[in-house]
């Protein structure tokens, strides 16, 4: 019987459990046996030594846990007993119980988020107490400028000087979309482009849950003299939705705020791949 079990029968069950086995074992030693254990003693003289031995031993250990007649020494035994867990066992239980405490308070977090996206219309930010302008979804009028963090993190993979890694998100008074990418001069619709949200970045570690996806072209706003129209870089701007629905979806806010990661579902590349895409980080939002 292991210690965890006897940690968890009560008194009477485990007394009951002992007696069980003490009727059997007193039947297996006991120097007056029959049949094939004669058989046995006979065959080896020292063997109705060792039974008679085991007998008295099993006879004091019963006196011992005889809860009925001194329930102590049951009690102080049992308890004794039940310590001999292993250690890693409880260490193991332990964490069980940190990882229990953890995923509930990611699934409040969960709950939260959602019952937030669910009552957007009560929403009316104009700001929060750290000076962050803060802009409800879905948005209407505004600008947003943006670091573009797939740019950012791959900058000193190439030899060119890149330039400005800054780019446009428009929103009119309709919810018209409209984007001037990096390097660009002028504004192109951006039917394509549904915001899910934000996440402040001070929240999460993304670069890590970025894909790693094949290399792109991207035109260069300042490139010296002689070198191509543009160059290839590995874009890390999407994440897999297990990655969304694990590290992100539970802390994502439906706002638009300042210093905050902006994620959209990109019409093209969600259909065919179900990734995310991580437009960058908000670094400025205007009235418009």
């Amino acid at each position: 019987m292991t210690p965890e079990l006897v940690d968890e029968l009560s008194d009477k069950e485990l007394y009951g459990v002992i007696k069980t086995m003490y009727r059997s074992l007193q039947k297996t030693f006991h120097p007056d046996i029959t049949g094939r254990r004669k058989a046995k003693v006979k065959a080896d003289p020292k063997g109705k030594d060792r039974s008679a031995e085991r007998a008295v031993e099993l006879n004091l250990a019963f006196e011992a846990l005889d809860l009925e007649r001194d329930p102590a020494s049951f009690k102080r035994l049992r308890k004794l007993y039940a310590s001999r867990r292993p250690i890693n066992a409880y260490q193991n239980s332990l964490l069980l119980k940190d990882q229990l405490k953890a995923q509930m308070a990611k699934e409040d977090r969960l709950a939260e988020s959602f019952l937030s996206y669910m009552s957007l219309n009560a929403f009316n930010h104009k700001g929060d107490d750290n000076g962050s302008v803060i802009a409800p979804l879905p948005a209407r009028g505004i600008n947003l400028g943006l670091s573009d963090v797939a740019i950012s993190n791959n900058i000193r993979q190439v030899s060119w000087f890149l330039g400005s890694n800054y780019k446009h998100l428009n929103i009119d008074a309709n919810g018209q979309m409209s984007v001037k990418p990096v390097g660009r001069a002028k504004f192109a619709k951006a039917n394509f482009i549904h915001l899910l949200g934000s996440v402040p970045v001070e929240e999460l570690e993304l670069t890590p849950l970025l894909e790693r996806g094949q290399a792109q072209s991207f035109k260069c706003p300042a490139l010296p003299p002689g070198d191509s129209a543009s160059a290839k870089i590995s874009v890390l701007n999407l994440l897999s939705p297990e990655n969304f629905k694990r590290y992100v979806l539970p802390i994502l806010r439906p706002v638009l705020m300042e210093r905050s990661y902006l994620f959209s579902l990109n019409n093209d590349i969600y259909t065919t791949s179900g990734l995310i895409t991580l437009e960058g980080v908000i670094v400025k939002i205007e009235k418009i």
